[in-house]
């Protein structure tokens, strides 16, 4: 196994681990009792966090392993070579004058593409991990979006739900039955993610 799995199996468990815990003590509540509906409320923020929490560390990952393979960007497939390039792009926005545009492109472009992929800004969660953020995250770096793309109305729910607790609303979760089939699309997409990563990286599909 690689290293990048083990670090991302690693990851998994540790939150798979913390949410079946987290579970026996609401199944060892009263049913419709108050402390039942503090602990569901209580997991499902826990399994919001653990969702954003492992996709912000596989994205990090991923990049870092790009990073450290030092490949030119000219080498690179087209997506994950414009991601690279987002911190550059952002300065030129700043000045688009016809010369400084006519100077990016004749001199600061080819330089660019000669030097290896490097990754200074990150993929964000925005704090607010929707499917369509998601999935755009996963575009730029060339990675599939099939599995948020069948899950993301339970995804949406998630985000939605957790930003209700979040702000002290009254967001009643019926019981661990309803609870569980919001956990097991996250945890689809947590897995998915990861496993896109390691074949990314194992079988070198960034390279073009």
């Amino acid at each position: 196994m690689s290293d990048w799995a083990k670090q991302l199996e690693n990851d998994l468990n540790w939150r798979e681990a913390e949410l079946a815990s987290f579970k026996l003590l609401v199944s060892s509540a009263l049913r419709g009792s108050v402390r039942e509906q503090a602990l569901l409320r209580a997991l499902w923020t826990l399994l919001y966090a653990h969702y954003e929490g492992f996709c912000k560390f596989s994205w990090d990952l991923f990049l870092d392993a790009l990073q450290e393979q030092t490949v030119q960007r000219s080498s690179c497939n087209d997506q994950i070579s414009c991601f690279s390039l987002e911190k550059a792009f952002k300065k030129l926005k700043g000045n688009l004058s016809p010369t400084a545009i006519w100077s990016f492109c004749i001199f600061e472009f080819p330089r660019l593409m000669s030097e290896p992929a490097v990754f200074d800004l990150k993929l964000e969660t925005q704090n607010n991990l929707w499917p369509n953020i998601f999935k755009d995250n996963a575009q730029k770096v060339s990675l599939p979006t099939d599995i948020i793309d069948e899950h993301s109305t339970r995804i949406k729910t998630l985000v939605a739900r957790r930003n209700e607790i979040a702000h002290g609303q009254k967001m009643i979760i019926k019981d661990l039955i309803e609870y569980q089939k919001y956990e097991d699309s996250a945890l689809l997409v947590m897995h998915d993610l990861a496993i896109n990563i390691i074949d990314c990286l194992e079988n070198s599909k960034h390279i073009k």
